[in-house]
């Protein structure tokens, strides 16, 4: 009789959130203080939202790193979904560490963007107010089509929208992007509920993830053009998903560099080079993980260049 493999448990995960960083597993354990929104630009302005806000009783606090985004504190979250701006599809709630990641790749106005895993489509949103066109990439067939709704009700006119594999969008697009985003499905270690266990979570997931992972990197950066810039995302911790990923790409690709992120954050921890057995390349300090506290999420990004 085949011995059964041993359940993974919240000790193992905590044993390697510590690994990590020390206070992860306690960041990741407190409750959620605050949330965050953006102002959908293509169809109002930031003033417009702020006064009708005021007007129902709700002041946000704003965030000084990105004019159009605001923090609220948790308990605000039923009034501001109840609200005109919301209902009216001028406000999208979204992460900070998402919204972070997503204005942090630099794009001009006449910039082609891929979104290579894109829904449910808020840093396409993202892209759109700030490139001419948008591709926007997603093989799950029901999050593509919430995808799609979520644009038309955004108003938004220049996202394209595929309903493929990203995986193999490097064969039909070689070198067409000047800018890419990849928010790589992932193990989802920032979004595991402590107080509900960990029924999900296990060491198979992760490496199940980080093959996925690799093959995304690669074509993300084959669909890139020289001279241009990528953005790799994860909302997980677990550094077979962040940096080996991105040091699998540095081995493949000598043209590819680790660009350094700029912030004034303090809820962020450098890249690490060791990880169990494995080491990586030193330029992986400079990619960056966020830390959860108040209204940022546990996120994972990394600033790539195609030379």
């Amino acid at each position: 009789m085949a011995k059964q493999k041993k359940r993974a448990t919240l000790e193992d995960f905590k044993n390697r959130l510590e690994s990590i960083n020390p206070n992860l597993f306690n960041m990741l354990s407190t409750p959620k203080t605050h949330f965050s929104f953006r102002v959908n630009l293509n169809r109002t302005t930031v003033q417009e939202v702020l006064e009708k806000l005021k007007q129902e009783g709700i002041e946000p606090q704003s965030v000084e790193w990105c004019k159009e985004a605001f923090v609220l504190s948790i308990e605000s979250r039923e009034a501001l979904v109840k609200s005109t701006p919301y209902t009216a599809k001028e406000v999208y709630i979204q992460n900070l560490s998402s919204i972070f990641a997503a204005i942090s790749l630099k794009i001009k106005p006449e910039f082609w963007v891929l979104d290579l895993a894109a829904a449910p489509g808020g840093k396409s949103l993202i892209f759109s107010e700030r490139a001419s066109k948008v591709s926007a990439v997603e093989p799950d067939k029901n999050r593509f089509f919430m995808m799609k709704r979520n644009f038309k009700e955004s108003l938004v006119k220049n996202i394209q929208t595929y309903n493929k594999d990203g995986r193999f969008i490097y064969k039909a697009c070689p070198e067409w992007f000047d800018a890419v985003f990849l928010d790589a499905p992932c193990s989802s270690e920032a979004h595991i509920d402590i107080a509900k266990g960990i029924t999900w979570w296990s060491p198979r997931r992760i490496y199940k993830f980080a093959k996925l992972q690799k093959e995304l990197i690669i074509s993300a950066f084959e669909s890139l053009k020289s001279g241009g810039e990528m953005i790799y995302a994860t909302c997980t911790f677990a550094p077979e998903e962040n940096e080996a990923v991105v040091n699998y790409l540095l081995s493949k690709y000598p043209n590819a560099k680790v660009l350094p992120i700029e912030h004034n954050l303090q809820n962020t921890q450098k890249g690490i080079t060791k990880w169990q057995d494995e080491e990586y390349s030193s330029e992986v300090t400079k990619t960056l993980r966020f830390l959860p506290n108040k209204a940022f999420s546990g996120f994972y990004m990394a600033r790539i260049g195609k030379e």
